[in-house]
């Protein structure tokens, strides 16, 4: 039943939601979907909290690479599941807790970034660096976030140009090449 709320999310999007859609999907009677989650916000949570355990799963080994910074520039660029990002903030309209896990996840997320980013500074030698660690870190994943939602609509005008962007910024951080001991 999870699996199939995911594939819901991703092929129909969040109007979609319902507990007949998620069960004909699943093929099951909607009173088994009742049974099994109190609620759809329930429902709702736990799917957003798989995504996120994979995710998460991915963020770590982005930051566990050699040029962590750009790995997780690339990786919230092509986020494997960007769909269903926007399926769930419309979704946290209208089930709080999903927007409390969200907002959860989000600044566990950034605390990692900012982290990584002051490692990587205090690895460099990096005493002054451009803009911040919290700064740096918000910057990437808005500008990442702008770049996925404009690609879902084939909007990719200036994407070329901001992308040359934020490596000019990174290289501040992160050579262009791996760093040699």
């Amino acid at each position: 039943m999870i699996e199939a709320a995911s594939a819901i999310l991703d092929e129909e999007g969040y109007p979609a939601f319902t507990v007949r859609r998620i069960a004909g999907k699943a093929g099951v009677k909607p009173q088994l979907l009742h049974y099994y989650f109190r609620s759809m916000e329930e429902l709702v949570v736990i799917v957003f909290q798989r995504s996120c355990a994979s995710y998460f799963q991915m963020h770590d080994e982005a930051l566990s690479s050699p040029r962590p910074l750009r790995a997780l520039w690339k990786l919230n660029c092509d986020l494997p599941e960007a769909r269903r990002v926007l399926e769930y903030v419309a979704l946290a309209k209208i089930y709080p807790a999903l927007r409390a896990e969200m907002r959860a996840a989000g600044m566990r997320f950034r605390a990692l970034q900012i982290e990584a980013i002051e490692t990587v500074c205090a690895q460099r030698g990096i005493t002054h660096p451009p803009m911040n660690a919290p700064a740096l870190a918000a910057l990437m994943s808005a500008v990442a976030r702008n770049i996925v939602i404009e690609g879902n609509v084939s909007m990719t005008a200036a994407h070329d140009d901001v992308r040359a962007f934020m490596d000019q910024v990174l290289a501040a951080y992160e050579p262009r090449q791996p760093v040699n001991p």
